[in-house]
């Protein structure tokens, strides 16, 4: 554990030694050589050696309380071994507080936040995902004489109106129905297709899972499907509706197959079965149709809101196609790995080990000061800003936050897992400073997190005592100089 205390008493006392004695002072200059005797600095030396510029990370922000720092060793004590709380502030080339600096530890959804800062560079707010129906050959006259390519375009939220109906509005608010894909085609005069409906999801990869969770993890039955093509995270509507979660065997044939439902039950005579292949790429092809997803920006909320596994995945997969060309989980990790490199994050292998997008692989570690320097990061921190819930309001954050002073000043991503807490985030201390923390803490063999969840509590509203004040370059003090 390391401390980065503010002892106020010694710095008014070394202020006041420098301000008070001659000796001293001559002794510098003499030291430096000789100096303008005007207002003017030393040449070459941007700030001058005796100014209250060089104090402002020392004095700013001030702590409220002698022992604010004793408190936070106190609640530190009571954490599981594995765990780390780093708490830094404004312009500080130092922490205010760290603990467990070199500790990794499984940082649970915390790891939404580097996926969705990627795609917000990698692929920029407005990006869409495009699911369209093509042939090789043109429609004429309403009719396409051979198959019809239903063409994955990654979209996660690719929702049938029955799957949709077992969900609440608060779930899934923003979606993409598909039906409208197969209304647009009739609408366009689709009548007859005298081959089949074939699901083309050779967008991304054929790998349903992320290669690296455990088998428990993908036969819990609370995870979709990670594939191109793909209806309702890939369950089996018939199943759904009865309460039962049950993967399709092949999900682009199963899309296919209900396509072809949609199109037949618009009176669309379509004479083979349904199939699954990828359309030729040896030759041309017609778009008959398309629909779009809503942009990226719009998404985000959503997938923080509900913790969006399936949405957050098929995202990874999208950026590791953008920059690599593969879609991939692999890519999509590498193209973060990068893209947190590239924006001065400091994150390398030591800090940051990633095999998801979503932070369920409990083979994810991370430390806390790889997240802080995330936060603070300024291409991304105003993202974050943006994203995270106050505890001001409605939600999970206001009622862990309930009876904190103003907890509107604090943004935060808190949640975890049965074993594992995670919260992290802002909190405005005034006079536009912000203090920036992490709190993260694993604690293997338990089924209930409430301890560690509610010790990140107890620190956020210890940290929230913090408020700024000004620092001594706001009463103009010259600097020291020989009259």
């Amino acid at each position: 554990m390391r401390r980065i205390p503010m002892p106020l008493l010694l710095l008014a006392v070394a202020l006041g030694a420098l301000i008070g004695s001659n000796t001293l002072s001559n002794r510098l200059h003499q030291d430096l050589g000789e100096v303008a005797t005007d207002s003017s600095a030393l040449p070459g030396v941007g700030t001058p050696l005796i100014s209250t510029l060089r104090l402002r990370d020392i004095l700013t922000p001030s702590l409220t309380e002698p022992d604010f720092s004793t408190t936070l060793d106190d609640l530190m004590a009571t954490a599981p071994a594995a765990a780390c709380l780093t708490v830094t502030g404004d312009n500080r080339v130092t922490p205010i507080y760290e603990s467990g600096t070199n500790i990794q530890v499984a940082p649970s959804e915390a790891l939404i936040l580097t996926t969705l800062a990627t795609a917000h560079k990698v692929l920029g707010p407005d990006h869409t995902f495009t699911t369209s129906v093509k042939s090789t050959v043109p429609m004429e006259r309403g009719v396409v004489n051979g198959d019809i390519y239903l063409v994955g375009g990654g979209d996660p939220l690719l929702l049938t109106e029955a799957f949709r109906a077992t969900l609440t509005e608060e779930q899934n608010p923003l979606h993409t129905p598909i039906e409208n894909l197969a209304q647009l085609l009739v609408d366009n005069g689709l009548t007859l297709v005298t081959g089949a409906v074939v699901g083309d999801t050779s967008r991304y990869d054929d790998l349903r899972y992320v290669p690296t969770w455990p088998q428990p993890l993908i036969e819990s039955k609370k995870i979709g499907t990670l594939l191109a093509l793909q209806f309702s995270d890939g369950w089996l509507q018939e199943q759904v509706t009865e309460g039962v979660y049950l993967a399709a065997e092949d999900p682009p044939f199963y899309a296919a197959a209900l396509f072809d439902d949609m199109l037949e039950d618009r009176q669309v005579v379509i004479r083979v079965s349904p199939r699954s292949e990828a359309i030729p790429e040896d030759g041309e092809s017609y778009e008959l149709a398309s629909i779009k997803s809503e942009p990226l920006s719009d998404l985000y909320q959503q997938i923080l809101t509900n913790r969006d596994i399936e949405t957050i995945e098929l995202l990874l997969k999208e950026i590791g196609l953008a920059v690599s060309e593969t879609g991939s989980t692999s890519a999509g990790l590498q193209a973060v790995m990068d893209t947190l490199d590239n924006a001065g994050v400091d994150a390398d292998r030591s800090q940051l080990v990633q095999f998801d997008g979503s932070g369920i692989d409990p083979a994810n570690m991370a430390t806390c000061p790889a997240f802080a320097s995330l936060l603070q990061n300024q291409e991304f921190s105003p993202l974050f800003h943006e994203l995270l819930p106050t505890g001001a309001d409605d939600g999970p954050l206001r009622e862990r936050l309930a009876g904190t002073r103003e907890p509107g000043r604090i943004t935060a991503l808190a949640g975890g897992t049965s074993g594992t807490a995670v919260i992290m985030g802002y909190i405005d201390i005034g006079l536009d400073q912000e203090v920036t923390f992490v709190f993260m803490a694993n604690q293997p063999g338990t089924d209930d997190n409430r301890a560690v969840r509610d010790l990140g509590d107890r620190i956020v509203r210890h940290l929230s005592t913090l408020e700024a004040v000004q620092s001594l370059d706001d009463i103009d003090l010259e600097p020291i100089r020989r009259g």
